[in-house]
C-alpha cells in the first residue's frame, strides 16, 4: 500500500494503465474465440506470477501474456525489469502453448532496461512518461514533479483525485490512445495465425543443453536444418564419459 502521495498516484496510473490495455483488447481477443484476464500463473518450480493480461483459447490454455508495466523513477529500472525477464521466460518455458509474451513499458525506463527485457524474447512497446504529463496537464494537475517535492506531489494527486472516473478514463484513453491500435494489430495477428505455417517461418533457434554437472550450455543457430544437424552431432557414436572416473 502507497504511504505517501507520490507512491499513491503512480499506484492508481499504474493500475488505470493496466485496467486500459486490458479492455482494450477484450473485443478483439472475444472476436476470435479467446477470453482475456489477469491471473496468477504458476511455473514449474513452483514460482507464482501475476500476470496482468493472459489470452487463453477455447481449451483454456495460454497463448499470450501481457504485461503493462508503469514507472515513473528511473531507480526502479531494474527490479522490475529483471522480474519481467524471469517470468516471462519462466512461463514460456512451462506452458508451450505461450506463442508470444508482450510488456507495455511505460513512464521512465531507460534504454539498458529496454533492451534487456527485448533480450529474452519479450515484444516490447514503449509509452514514454511525457504522454503521461501532457495528458494530465491538460487537467491542470503537473505530473512532472521532482522526487523529493512531496508538495506538488500531494497537491497533484489531490487534484486527480477530484476527477470523476470517467474523467480518468479520458485521460487514460489519451495516454493509450497511440498505442492501442498497434497492440491490438499485433495481438491479432497471433490470434489468426495458422500454426501450421509456424516452421516455415522460423527465424532463430536456441538449444540449450544441461549436463550431469550441472553444465549449461546455450547454442543459437540461424535455421531447424543446422539446429538438428548439431543435435546429430550430439549422439554421433562417442565414448559415455557420463561417469566420473573414480
Amino acid at each position: 500500500m502507497a504511504t505517501n502521495a507520490a507512491a499513491a498516484f503512480g499506484e492508481q496510473m499504474g493500475h488505470l494503465f493496466e485496467i486500459a490495455i486490458r479492455d482494450g483488447l477484450t473485443d478483439v481477443v472475444k472476436a476470435n474465440g479467446c477470453t482475456i484476464e489477469p491471473r496468477k500463473m504458476r511455473n514449474g518450480t513452483d514460482n507464482v506470477y501475476q500476470i496482468d493480461a493472459v489470452v487463453f483459447d477455447k481449451k483454456g490454455d495460454p497463448l499470450i501474456i501481457v504485461d503493462p508495466k508503469y514507472i515513473r523513477y528511473t531507480k526502479h529500472n531494474r527490479d522490475k525489469g529483471s522480474w519481467l525477464c524471469v517470468a516471462h521466460y519462466n512461463l514460456r518455458k512451462t506452458f508451450p502453448t505461450i506463442r508470444k509474451s508482450i510488456s507495455i513499458l511505460a513512464g521512465r525506463w531507460s534504454k539498458p532496461s529496454v533492451a534487456l527485457v527485448k533480450s529474452f524474447g519479450v515484444e516490447v512497446f514503449e509509452v514514454p512518461f511525457q504522454i503521461f504529463v501532457t495528458a494530465l496537464a491538460k487537467w491542470e494537475i503537473d505530473f512532472n514533479w521532482a522526487e523529493s517535492d512531496r508538495k506538488a506531489s500531494k497537491k497533484a494527486w489531490q487534484s486527480f483525485c477530484k476527477l470523476s472516473d470517467a474523467q480518468k478514463s479520458k485521460i487514460i484513453g489519451e495516454i493509450t490512445f497511440d498505442l492501442m491500435p498497434i497492440l491490438r494489430k499485433e495481438v491479432l495477428q497471433v490470434l489468426n495465425t495458422d500454426v501450421s505455417t509456424i516452421p516455415q517461418r522460423v527465424t532463430q533457434v536456441e538449444v540449450l543443453l544441461k549436463t550431469d554437472r550441472n553444465e549449461m550450455l546455450l547454442s543459437t543457430f540461424p535455421s531447424v536444418p543446422k539446429a538438428m544437424s548439431y543435435l546429430v552431432g550430439l549422439v554421433s557414436d562417442k565414448p559415455d564419459i557420463s561417469k566420473h572416473p573414480k
